[in-house]
């Protein structure tokens, strides 16, 4: 009987798990539905990762118009 390697179930998961890392959460269902529907996403897992991705952006958001805040600007015309 042949015995299974890390190798071989990674190769049957393919790319969609790669780089993950499982976690298990209790959610308000009503509030996934809601992000879910608000994100366009496909599925409650899209919507989780979209959302965490959202906060990332925000953040980089919010740095940019930091940096724009110390810039001297003059008037072209």
């Amino acid at each position: 009987m042949p015995v299974k390697t890390k190798t071989d179930s990674t190769s049957r998961t393919g790319p969609l798990r790669q780089g993950k890392v499982r976690k298990e959460f209790w959610l308000n269902p009503s509030l996934l539905r809601r992000a879910q529907k608000e994100l366009g996403a496909a599925t409650e897992r899209d919507a989780v990762e979209m959302a965490l991705s959202l906060v990332s952006f925000r953040r980089e958001l919010r740095s940019g118009v930091r940096a724009l805040r110390k810039l001297k600007l003059s008037r072209i015309d």
